[in-house]
């Protein structure tokens, strides 16, 4: 499942025109059944916890994430945003077959922070992230549209 939730604001005068935003997400799922351990669920990456690689973060047989971002304009075809992401494998790493989480030794769960750019482009806007994970290492992360 997954619920977004759109705040407006409006703490700088970068634009009259476009309109700052809070955006919040939450996102949870856990598998029923039997549970092949390619599907179940990593955290991780561009599209779930910045600051961390893809599934560095973990993999479960459950998982909840959750995003807080601040989104403002900053010239016409550029926005920028910062962000705040956590996640977690609910403590289901050991339910995967295999338990690939802990012979990767992967946390589990934990905090993504950091700064992005939105461009607005003719093929649909451009995301590049650059986020941090709680151990300081940074990275970048690109994409296209909005993360939710």
């Amino acid at each position: 499942g997954s619920y977004s939730y759109y705040l407006p604001v409006d703490f700088t005068d970068f634009s009259d025109e476009e309109t700052e935003t809070l955006a919040f997400n939450v996102q949870a799922g856990t598998v029923l059944g039997d549970l092949p351990p390619y599907e179940a669920f990593t955290l991780g990456g561009t599209d779930s916890v910045r600051g961390y690689g893809a599934g560095e973060l973990g993999t479960g047989r459950s998982f909840l994430q959750v995003t807080a971002e601040y989104r403002f304009p900053i010239v016409a075809i550029v926005s920028g945003a910062v962000f705040l992401d956590y996640g977690t494998d609910l403590g289901t790493a050991d339910d995967v077959p295999g338990e690939p989480a802990n012979v990767r030794d992967k946390p589990g769960s934990g905090f993504g922070y950091g700064l992005g750019l939105r461009i607005q482009s003719p093929i649909g806007p451009i995301r590049i992230d650059y986020g941090f994970g709680e151990d300081g290492d940074g990275r970048f992360h690109f994409g296209f549209g909005e993360r939710f």
